[in-house]
Parts: C-alpha cells; structure tokens; sequence
C-alpha cells in the first residue's frame, strides 16, 4: 500500500459517501430494499453534511496512490457543530418520522430507520459531560489492517493541537474485544459504552458504540 493523506476536495466528495456507505455496518453489506440508496441519503446527510460543508476546512483524505480508502472529517468548532446538529436532527425527524408513520419505506428500511431514530435519542439522553465543548472526528477507512486507522487518528491529533486543544472524542462501532484492546494502545480512554441496536441488526452480533476520548499531549509524551 502506498497510503498518504491530502486536504478534501471537492472531487473527493463523492468517495467520502462511498467510503461511509461501504463502512456503514462494520463492513458487511447493506441490502435493506430496493431504492435503499436515496432512502438512506437522510441519514448520510445526518452524518456527513457538517463535516463537508462548515467544517470541509479541516478534513482529509486517505489515499492508496490515487483511489481514495478513506476519510478523517475533524470538527474544531463543536459549538458551531452542536447549533448546526439541533437544526439537522430536526429536518431528519421532520422527513424520516412521517414515512414511518405512513409505511411510505419497505418493512426492512422501516426497521433501520425505528433503531437509529431510538439509538440517537439514547446517544443525546446519556451524551457525557466529560466530551462537552471538545473536539472530535469521524473517521473511517475501507483499507485493512491498523495502519490506516493509526494515520488517520495521528492526523487528526495535528489538527487538534494546531486549534488548541489537548484532547479530542470520537465515537466508535465495536464488536467483541479487540478494537478495545487497540483503543488503550492509541492513549485512548473509554468514558461511554452503550449498546448499538442499529448495527447489531445488520451485523447479526452485539454492537457497542463507545465514546473514545483520546489525550493527544499524554499520548505524544508516552511515545
């Protein structure tokens, strides 16, 4: 592999959403319904459309050569993030809740959408005070192996460090024991752990989300 990272460009975009798309269940398929593509855009612009607009200043991508394997979308404005967040949620509920309501989406995206709708209102009712007003990023790579993770991760501690801050949280899709046990090699500190009942669905197994805090200056000192 000849993995580098470079600033997001408008180009870049398109294989953000894939690279999303395709890391979406922990790397198994999504096959919910037939349209499940712009049934599922609601959701993807939850996630992504912050970091691809206000906050495209700080984000990158990875690349092997030229084919892009994954992303690192940084948000050093959580307070900006957090007033853009309250009016995305509202116009995701505001679209997604009628449909469900009215069954205008298949059975299996009825289901998906019921899980997350429950799983984001779980992630706000027991949101940690020791990440408020904290940096964080949404990462994620199709590339195997730890290397990717552990560039994307480093690169997100530059960005930190260059806006001032020590420490930044991410949140992060387990199943099993070992991403945990990764997590305090990287000079992380879990500070929530709850069930996903969304990716447990699609995946088969128990999910937990865990909310990573991570120390940039202890673990920089450490190495």
């Amino acid at each position: 592999m000849n993995l580098h990272l470079r600033p997001l460009s408008t180009a870049d975009e398109p294989e953000v959403r894939r690279v999303f798309r395709e890391t979406i269940a922990l790397g198994h398929p999504v096959s919910l319904a037939s349209g499940v593509d712009s049934a599922l855009l609601p959701y993807e612009r939850l996630c992504l459309d912050w970091y691809l607009g206000p906050g495209r200043g700080h984000a990158s991508v990875l690349c092997d050569d030229d084919r892009v394997v994954g992303y690192a979308l940084v948000c050093v404005d959580p307070d900006g993030f957090s007033s853009w967040q309250r009016r995305a949620a509202t116009r995701f509920t505001t679209r997604v809740v009628p449909r469900l309501v009215l069954r205008r989406y298949p059975a299996p995206l009825r289901r998906f959408y019921r899980l997350r709708l429950r799983d984001g209102w779980e992630l706000w009712r027991h949101s940690d005070d020791l990440v408020a007003g904290l940096p964080h990023a949404h990462f994620n790579a199709t590339a195997p192996g730890g290397l990717p993770g552990r560039l994307l991760a480093d690169h997100v501690d530059d960005v930190v460090t260059a806006a001032g801050f020590a420490s930044w949280y991410g949140e992060m899709n387990a199943r099993g024991g070992r991403r945990v046990a990764a997590l305090g090699r990287w000079g992380a500190e879990i500070v929530s752990r709850r069930p996903n009942a969304t990716l447990s669905w699609l995946t088969g197994a128990p999910v937990d989300r865990l909310t990573v805090l991570r120390h940039v200056v202890a673990r920089r000192a450490a190495a």
